[in-house]
């Protein structure tokens, strides 16, 4: 019966001191029970904070589906470790150009975009490209990856205006890499012959 009685008077005090520690509003007279705007500030900040993680999670999965897709599309890679390492203001401080392939990158590749995470990256990352001019001189990435492969040449038939991002790879891992982003399951007499 005390345990009855302490548990309604406990769950009767929190009551009491939430309802105090809701702010007041004096609105032309009126006063009346409301949220703050530190409030609504700490609810926008976390709001971001989850909409970002959902971002990177989905970007991560994306980039997870074959382990060689980090190292064959560079850009991508380079917004998924800027948004886990500096956040939302790391990605967004990154050179036009370098977002731009990035989204050409993601533009390639995702086929579904049910997923927000991704679907909200693209946006951001399209809205970068179109109002934020292009960068005059090559981006440190860009320069680092034509010091390893070369000049890249613009093929006339490829994309939007960006120049492929080429690079070597044996035709085994070629043709891994497109059945996991296609879905392509391998036919009987691709699988390997299992012994008993």
């Amino acid at each position: 019966m005390l345990q009855v009685l302490k548990s309604q008077l406990g769950d009767s005090m929190k009551s009491v001191r939430s309802f105090l520690q809701k702010p007041i509003k004096l609105d032309e007279g009126n006063l009346t029970l409301g949220v703050s705007k530190s409030h609504l500030d700490a609810q926008a900040r976390e709001a971001l904070r989850k909409r970002v993680r959902h971002m990177r999670r989905d970007l991560y999965d994306l980039l997870g589906q074959h382990p060689s897709s980090r190292r064959l599309m560079r850009h991508l890679a380079t917004v998924e470790r800027t948004l886990q390492e500096r956040g939302i203001e790391g990605f967004e401080a990154l050179p036009a150009r370098v977002i731009a392939k990035a989204l050409d990158e993601m533009e390639n590749v995702v086929r579904d975009w049910s997923p927000a995470g991704l679907a909200e990256l693209r946006s951001r990352m399209a809205v970068i490209v179109k109002n934020r001019p292009r960068d005059s001189e090559p981006a440190p990435l860009d320069a680092a990856v034509e010091s390893v492969s070369g000049p890249v040449s613009v093929h006339a038939g490829f994309g939007a205006s960006l120049p492929p991002d080429v690079t070597e790879v044996d035709h085994a891992e070629f043709e891994e890499m497109e059945r996991s982003w296609v879905g392509v399951v391998p036919t009987a007499k691709d699988a390997p012959a299992v012994t008993a």
